[in-house]
């Protein structure tokens, strides 16, 4: 632990804090990710809310069948889906355009698009870094109070290994990574008065998802080989023991914030400055 740059606060210690909780009253909600794993239970998590007033889901590809489940767990809540080229920068910027009017405004983005495919670096980068910042940038239009939003909420998805070293995933820690990195920028304290936009990251540990089923075809490269199997034998968690807690970060609404979901656990991270002007 003393060799790491970051500091862990106790779950008792999250619990313990006084946080004003969301009102998710009339709120409108962006989600990026798809219909499995964590995402899948992220959006179950949001139907509950009974006061939502709108749901954009926005992947490749549309799941009819997962649409319908979710509309009929709450049918107050109107559920919409755009479809969107995550390798495409104008797909992006279009489909978020499109969204933006749909709605209004956006009060909540959600960014959970996550792929492990670290022998495709362009793929992995561009799905869990460049396009997070690519929906980012073009919802804050729709959510910068001096622009066209009220303020807002951004979730970004990062990884444990955006926290530390993936010897057996290096591509994939790069981009999660970076994901802390844009998080922490644009939370900036000064950035924030400005847009009342607040910036979160969330670092799940290991869980029972699809992205864990062939983690031996995904490897960095060969020499990574050998590690992999410590990640396969090690536990997980489930997705809706991680999507409960994420919910629950999400709620304390605390700007700049990071925290790791880890067999069913909230813990925050507070990182520990090592350089400034």
């Amino acid at each position: 632990m003393n060799k790491r740059h970051w500091i862990l606060v106790q779950p008792q210690s999250v619990a313990n804090k006084q946080h004003k909780m969301y009102d998710w009253t009339g709120k409108n909600v962006v989600f990026a990710g798809g219909f499995t794993g964590i995402g899948f239970q992220l959006l179950h998590q949001l139907m509950q809310r009974q006061k939502v007033k709108m749901i954009g889901i926005m992947h490749r590809m549309e799941n009819v069948e997962m649409m319908q489940k979710l509309q009929a767990e709450n049918a107050s809540v109107k559920l919409v889906f755009m479809q969107v080229n995550l390798m495409d920068k104008s797909s992006i910027e279009q489909a978020m355009q499109k969204m933006g009017q749909l709605m209004g405004n956006i009060d909540v983005l959600i960014n959970c698009e996550d792929v492990l495919l670290d022998k495709d670096v362009d793929t992995t980068i561009a799905i869990n870094l460049t396009s997070m910042m690519h929906m980012t940038m073009k919802a804050m239009v729709y959510m910068d109070k001096t622009q066209m939003g009220h303020g807002g909420l951004v979730v970004n998805m990062s990884s444990v290994y955006g926290l530390e070293p993936a010897p057996a995933f290096a591509v994939y820690a790069a981009a999660k990574h970076g994901v802390i990195g844009f998080t922490r920028s644009m939370a900036d304290r000064h950035i924030y008065e400005k847009t009342g936009v607040m910036f979160m990251a969330m670092c799940p540990g290991l869980t029972n998802t699809e992205m864990m089923m062939n983690l031996r075809d995904n490897v960095t490269w060969e020499h990574s080989m050998h590690l992999v199997e410590a990640i396969e034998s090690a536990k997980r968690q489930k997705p809706e023991e991680a999507a409960n807690q994420i919910i629950k970060a999400i709620e304390m609404m605390k700007n700049g914030s990071m925290w790791i979901i880890d067999m069913g656990q909230l813990k925050e991270v507070n990182l520990q400055m090592q350089w400034q002007m």
